[in-house]
């Protein structure tokens, strides 16, 4: 501020200027802050990702039993029947976990999502090769409405 208020319009006109100022510095803050989130991204990445490990994705129980059944019976009782005692506990919950949030996701992330778009993306690229090339006949298709040898046809001068 350089000068005095003196008057009802200097005092408008410096509510207008702080106002202004206000709004370039809540710009600058956002940009700001958008900076510091994007430097960030790769640490919130991974603490997404050991998230996943640590925390059950509890949206669908039917897929989490599912996994609870195939962890019991072919991690603990297969794969783990050698490991010492504190892997057979803790890595089928690791595991268990994983794969709850990556099964579970509702988000459209989830494997089966990801399955039915490579599929869909195949099918769709069966069927997009482009218009199929026309090929010029050579005589009628109907063998039947073949002109006999004594009648003239539609192709052949008369």
């Amino acid at each position: 501020m350089s000068k005095r208020i003196q008057t009802y319009e200097d005092l408008i006109e410096e509510k207008k200027r702080l106002e202004t100022l206000l709004a370039t510095k809540k710009l600058e803050i956002s940009e700001d802050w958008a900076g510091v989130k994007q430097t960030l991204k790769p640490v919130t990445n991974i603490f997404s990702f050991l998230g996943k490990f640590t925390r059950r994705n509890k949206s669908n129980p039917l897929v989490n039993f599912g996994i609870d059944m195939a962890g019991d019976v072919f991690l603990k009782r297969m794969i783990l029947r050698r490991a010492d005692w504190i892997t057979r506990l803790l890595l089928p919950i690791f595991i268990k976990n994983y794969s709850s949030n990556v099964l579970g996701d509702t988000k459209g992330n989830n494997l089966f999502s990801k399955l039915r778009k490579i599929l869909s993306k195949e099918k769709h690229h069966h069927y997009d090769q482009g218009p199929s090339p026309v090929v010029p006949s050579t005589g009628p298709i109907n063998p039947a409405a073949a002109p006999s040898e004594g009648q003239p046809s539609a192709t052949t001068p008369v």
